[in-house]
């Protein structure tokens, strides 16, 4: 292949089609027509020597060589944009940009409502695609472009990562207002013997069992779901409690909430991102609008 001959508009048919992974839906993505996306297709084919994208039951699936060539083209794209975006600057007014973020059960309950109503004022065009994925495969993530920023109480290595403090959120005890102990403090002796519902997609579990095997001690865990929220829903409706952060559970109804019976560190809720964009216009203004939209909710509560 000579790159000089080839045609950089075919990647980003490239990347509609592996994110559809359909004919019509990438070229709705793209603003082009079917046939066109087709030969861009069949063009890409030549160029690569691969069928590239092969029809299985109702999608498109990628090739080996497709799957290996995902990264690198959505890698080159972004690039391309970042290098244009320098050359004429970030306007939010008018751009259409698509910023793809990791976000914890906390940080979507705190800041998605308020930024999506930030943007619909402010930047129209912007979309935020809010993103879950383990915490392990954040740095990568981050690295390749994949992810533009990552949100909750994670600490990234520090080399070539850096982070900023939205805010703090402390873990408190919940059960559901009918509870026979709700109008009770939560004694040591209460919150072990009864049972739990632990949530796994956080950091609360992982605190909170630190916390006790230090003193040795055990809990009674009835049931074990991923989401915060939905550990909430099951203790508004049983008698089991659960540990989770504040702001998770604030204006679910049906819940008490409650100071836990011993002292845990606050939740750190940070975001963070790959030095590659700590430079870009477009990275920094979603940075620091998040920062003072986090700060402003800080100062109301």
């Amino acid at each position: 292949m000579n790159i000089r001959n080839f045609d950089l508009n075919l990647l980003r048919v490239f990347a509609a089609l592996e994110r559809e992974r359909n004919v019509s839906r990438a070229a709705d993505t793209l603003g082009l027509t079917q046939p066109s996306i087709s030969n861009a297709l069949q063009r890409l084919r030549q160029q690569c020597n691969d069928p590239l994208f092969v029809r299985g039951g109702r999608a498109m699936e990628p090739t080996p060589l497709a799957l290996a060539m995902t990264d690198p083209i959505h890698q080159a794209l972004r690039l391309m944009e970042a290098s244009l975006t320098l050359a004429t600057g970030f306007n939010p007014t008018s751009s259409k940009h698509v910023f793809n973020i990791a976000m914890s059960d906390v940080g979507e309950k705190v800041l998605l409502p308020v930024l999506t109503d930030h943007l619909v004022s402010v930047a129209p065009g912007i979309r935020i695609d809010a993103l879950r994925m383990a915490t392990s495969m954040y740095p990568d993530a981050l690295r390749t472009g994949a992810l533009d920023l990552s949100i909750g109480n994670v600490s990234l290595p520090e080399v070539n990562f850096f982070q900023q403090h939205l805010f703090s959120d402390r873990y408190v005890c919940i059960l559901a207002h009918g509870h026979p102990l709700a109008d009770e403090p939560i004694t040591l002796e209460r919150f072990l013997s009864l049972e739990h519902v632990i949530a796994t997609g956080g950091n609360a579990e992982s605190v909170l069992q630190q916390h006790l095997a230090a003193q040795r001690m055990s809990r009674n865990v009835r049931l074990s779901v991923v989401h915060y929220h939905m550990a909430a829903l099951v203790v508004a409706k049983t008698r089991l409690i659960a540990t989770v952060p504040e702001n998770t559970v604030r204006g679910i109804g049906g819940l008490r909430i409650l100071p836990l019976p011993f002292e845990l560190p606050r939740a750190a809720v940070r975001q963070c991102w790959h030095r590659r964009v700590h430079v870009d216009p477009a990275n920094k203004w979603l940075r620091s609008t998040i920062s003072a939209l986090m700060t402003n909710e800080a100062r109301e509560d």
